[in-house]
């Protein structure tokens, strides 16, 4: 991961410290549930994954994703019985406007292997 302060474009590449989330339902997920959301006449069927294996009763991360082409629609990650992250997706478009953003600047060629102060 690169950490790049946005005025002097100084840059530090650092490891994640997860996994990385491919916004996508990972292949030993278990199948939960299949319903509508919306209104009458204006409803999408999605779905609802989990990480829940079929002897646990809890799970860390519940997915719904519409059934026709798997746009994300919920996900929510849990850790010691809490919500730690719930991320909603709306007003998805298809493609990247402006794929250069994922390219770091050339500062980066020379990057720092530490984590910059958090004030940077």
């Amino acid at each position: 991961m690169f950490q790049i302060e946005q005025i002097t474009k100084l840059c530090s590449k650092i490891p994640l410290t997860e996994p990385w989330d491919p916004y996508d339902i990972p292949a030993n997920s278990t199948y939960e549930d299949q319903y509508y959301i919306g209104g009458p006449g204006d409803e999408i069927m999605v779905q609802e994954w989990s990480d829940r294996k079929p002897a646990r009763k809890l799970e860390s991360w519940v997915g719904v994703y519409t059934v026709k082409d798997c746009y994300p629609v919920q996900e929510t990650y849990m850790k010691n019985y809490s919500v730690t992250t719930s991320t909603r997706f709306f007003d998805l478009q298809l493609g990247i406007a402006d794929p250069s953003v994922f390219t770091p600047p050339s500062t980066c060629q020379t990057a720092q292997l530490r984590k910059m102060k958090d004030e940077c």
